[in-house]
């Protein structure tokens, strides 16, 4: 099914833009700061309101963690890593995992799957470097 075309703002284009070149999963506080920058008049409301449009136009996607909304420009589905110290968040690159958890998902009976999320959360490789070095939580 092709979706149908959309006029590419210069407003969606920064936020695209951004959200396509940032792999750090940014809030979207993070984004508006970002667009705020090169767009002094934009809202946050504004903001927001043009990354819902372009996730539902599949262009960038929403990942939930720890209940924050975040956006990132991946379209296949992967894992994340959250460290509960610093809060980084990374891909986490094991896709034969998510394609054979996404196979049964795709056929529960009554219930259209949108996408399968996975998120492993724990403590980073620097923040338990820095714990085993004496670092205090």
């Amino acid at each position: 099914m092709l979706k149908k075309p959309f006029k590419l703002t210069s407003q969606r284009a920064i936020i695209l833009g951004f959200v396509k070149e940032n792999y750090t999963h940014p809030t979207v506080d993070g984004v508006f700061r970002h667009v705020k920058d090169r767009l002094p008049r934009i809202s946050k409301k504004t903001v927001y309101s043009n990354l819902q449009f372009l996730c539902s136009k599949g262009l960038i996607q929403e990942v939930r963690i720890k209940g924050v909304l975040r956006y990132e420009p991946k379209q296949l589905p992967h894992p994340h890593t959250f460290c509960r110290k610093c809060g980084r968040i990374e891909d986490v690159k094991l896709s034969n995992l998510i394609s054979e958890l996404d196979k049964p998902a795709k056929k529960l009976k009554d219930f259209d799957v949108d996408f399968v999320s996975i998120t492993f959360y724990g403590v980073c490789k620097k923040c338990k470097g820095g714990l085993e070095n004496g670092r205090k939580e």
